[in-house]
């Protein structure tokens, strides 16, 4: 079959990765909004399947918060790429996180690796890098020592032989949805619906459950990741203080058949350590 395609401009990094997987399914992609792998005329990707100008958008995360897709049909959960963050060295150092000298310049993107790297390693400067960055290294600024980015986004951007370390997802806890994706129609598309991965989207739907039931905002320093393991569903959820002076982090466990369950557990038990405040505090 022939189908329209649109990439979420969220997602646009992963664009060859999923024709590769669309192409060996059966499926035709006619890319919609520019040439394969941009963003351009694809901002709305939801918006195209609904009016049936697309028959499928790739999407990350934010495009299924709340009820943002809720009159879609979610066809294909991806297996999960590698979801962690990795320390990237910039000054040829091979030194880990807890081996950099104090003082040495860390380059980030977002809130939660800046309150991440607070929290962990007060001692570093943290430096907020241009989104740009991770697309193209050649644009690190001068006097950077090491870099945290995804995994992924180590290799868009050609980085994969300076990571020097990948960070421990359960105490460095990675973006909600990092490294998941998934294809999103008006109705199954038996093609696409082969794709799907099970454990990957029951732990999607883990962390979604957490995000609304905190109603947080995106890009707020928290950070999360649901794991399957037989019968059941593991949890781990943090966030951080701007300062990192505050960290507040819960991991709990449910049935696998309850993951919306275990996401709104989690939700409550970070409100009443105070997770509030925390979130409240990286809005001003």
């Amino acid at each position: 079959m022939t189908a329209r395609l649109a990439i979420h401009s969220d997602v646009v990094a992963r664009t060859p990765d999923v024709l590769h997987r669309l192409i060996a399914a059966g499926v035709d992609v006619e890319f919609v909004g520019g040439e394969a792998g941009t963003a351009e005329g694809a901002a709305d990707a939801l918006q195209g399947v609904r009016d049936s100008r697309l028959d499928l958008a790739l999407v990350g995360i934010r495009a299924l918060r709340g009820s943002a897709a809720d009159d879609l049909t979610t066809v294909a959960v991806l297996p999960r790429e590698e979801f962690r963050d990795v320390l990237v060295s910039i000054d040829g150092s091979r030194a880990s996180l807890a081996q950099l000298p104090a003082g040495a310049v860390v380059g980030l993107a977002g809130q939660r690796r800046l309150a991440f790297l607070r929290a962990h390693r007060p001692d570093l400067e943290a430096v907020l890098l241009d989104p740009g960055v991770l697309a193209d290294a050649a644009r690190v600024p001068v006097g950077i020592d090491a870099m945290i980015i995804s995994a992924i986004d180590a290799r868009r951007a050609g980085l994969s032989d300076a990571v020097v370390e990948a960070l421990e997802p359960k105490s460095w806890l990675p973006e909600p949805g990092q490294g998941a994706l998934a294809l999103v129609a008006r109705h199954p598309i038996a093609e696409a619906t082969a794709l799907d991965h099970l454990p990957t989207r029951t732990a999607l739907r883990t962390e979604l459950a957490l995000l609304d039931a905190l109603d947080s905002d995106d890009g707020a320093p928290l950070g999360c990741l649901a794991q399957p393991s037989g019968r059941w569903i593991r949890l781990w959820a943090a966030a951080a203080s701007p300062d990192g002076r505050r960290l507040v982090r819960s991991d709990l466990t449910g049935p696998l058949d309850e993951p919306e369950a275990l996401g709104d557990a989690v939700a409550r038990q970070l409100v009443e350590r105070g997770i509030g405040l925390v979130l409240e505090s990286a809005r001003k």
